[in-house]
């Protein structure tokens, strides 16, 4: 389901890995990886960019990454090698995982309502990644890693031509930003308040700046969290006391206005995806 509308149903088949691949290649040479485990991500690694040659490879690949992954080189201005996007085997295509479902950690449900669809989502997020195949995103760090996460965003809604499907598509890829901000994300992915003021155009020279930003996402996770466990009746906050807590503290007042934007969008981001299960969180307060 797509904007309450069924989609046709070759739009709702997924792609194989090497459909992708010829898609993406449209933008950068790149070659695309499925990794069931450890053990199958370093191999393939290894032989592709070869671990010596990575620069602390130990640190840099400590976790098994979760989500879709980009690794480039750069020799001078060029890319030393194609760039490799490495995808988790349970979030690949015909693995019947929805990406954001799953990247959420399937806090809102794993069947989610979209704007658009699950496809265009993944698609967007693939096309975000090979922009960063591009060599002027390797290496970079503090500010400038940010703003290349809201360039590859952003490079990843304007390749699509049709203005309804965009703005459909942004929907969702803003209320993505503004949960996994809030909720889980480091601060070079604490971005949704930057990409809302670039998708509406409402950038002016009071914007807040990286800092300010991602101390209003830490502020409002906290709050979050700590109101979940205090109405929790569990060990542990549930899914359902996290939106009870974020339906709760989006209706108070707050003396940091950035903190209060980003609880509201935060509330109406949950009940953009998940809109049965806040109602239902939204009936026990």
């Amino acid at each position: 389901m797509a904007g309450g509308m069924a989609l046709p149903a070759k739009a709702q088949e997924f792609r194989t890995l090497a459909d992708i691949e010829r898609d993406l290649n449209r933008y950068e040479k790149v070659a695309l990886h499925s990794f069931a485990d450890r053990a199958s991500f370093l191999s393939i690694i290894d032989r592709t960019l070869g671990l010596d040659n990575i620069k602390g490879a130990d640190l840099l690949f400590a976790k098994l990454p979760q989500s879709p992954f980009t690794v480039s080189g750069r020799r001078g201005n060029n890319q030393a090698v194609p760039c490799q996007i490495f995808i988790p085997a349970k979030i690949a295509p015909g693995s019947g995982t929805e990406i954001f479902a799953d990247l959420m950690r399937g806090w809102f449900g794993n069947q989610l309502h979209y704007a658009s669809s699950s496809d265009l989502t993944y698609g967007w997020l693939m096309r975000h990644e090979v922009r960063h195949c591009d060599p002027s995103h390797f290496g970079d760090g503090g500010n400038k890693e940010r703003d290349n996460e809201i360039e590859a965003d952003l490079f990843a809604l304007n390749v699509i031509t049709d203005p309804v499907v965009r703005k459909k598509l942004a929907q969702d890829a803003l209320a993505f930003r503004m949960i996994t901000a809030t909720l889980f994300a480091s601060s070079s992915h604490m971005t949704g308040l930057s990409l809302k003021r670039a998708l509406h155009d409402t950038q002016s020279g009071n914007d807040p700046t990286a800092a300010d930003e991602i101390a209003a996402f830490l502020a409002a996770r906290q709050q979050v969290f700590d109101h979940a466990k205090a109405i929790t009746t569990g060990p542990r906050p549930t899914n359902h006391d996290i939106i009870r807590a974020v339906i709760e503290l989006a209706g108070t007042q707050q003396g940091n206005l950035l903190v209060a934007e980003i609880l509201v969008d935060l509330d109406q981001a949950i009940a953009h995806f998940a809109p049965q299960l806040h109602d239902r969180s939204k009936s026990v307060q």
